[in-house]
């Protein structure tokens, strides 16, 4: 059997940070506020950019507004929520603009998602991945992640 090398060093860095306490430490929080931070700047310059248009900040997105936008697509998405109502909130929040029929349409979530060593090993000059040629790990679960981030 293959052994799982992703897995243990995912279980050692968990142990190294005392598992919730490295998550949500001040590391973690730092990033999820400079993402924040970043947001406010690409909607500033958005709306420098494109002074025609209208952008609005969201800190968080109720996750029953997503299924009625998904059930205009296709009537076999958007099924059933069971906890009607929850909200995403991604670390960056949400960016909207307003098309030309008044509706409000997602351009940007961002969400938060520092994981692993890349920046160790950057320093260090290793390299990663399945064969060791790669400066960066392929993107982890911050998609997969990011839906999770609910009230």
């Amino acid at each position: 059997m293959a052994r799982k090398n992703q897995s243990e060093r995912l279980t050692n860095q968990h142990k190294e940070s005392k598992g919730v306490v490295g998550i949500f430490g001040d590391e973690a929080k730092s990033h999820g506020i400079t993402v924040e931070k970043i947001s406010h700047f690409v909607i500033k310059q958005l709306e420098e950019d494109f002074p025609q248009l209208s952008f609005q900040y969201k800190r968080s997105i109720k996750k029953e507004e997503i299924n009625e936008a998904l059930k205009k697509i296709d009537p076999e998405l958007g099924q059933t929520l069971f906890v009607s109502n929850s909200s995403i909130i991604p670390d960056g929040g949400i960016i909207e603009v307003k098309d030309d029929n008044g509706n409000w349409r997602i351009v940007l979530v961002s969400e938060a998602k520092h994981q692993g060593r890349d920046i160790e090993n950057i320093k260090m000059g290793k390299l990663v991945g399945k064969d060791n040629n790669q400066d960066l790990m392929a993107a982890g679960n911050a998609i997969e992640r990011s839906h999770k981030k609910h009230i």
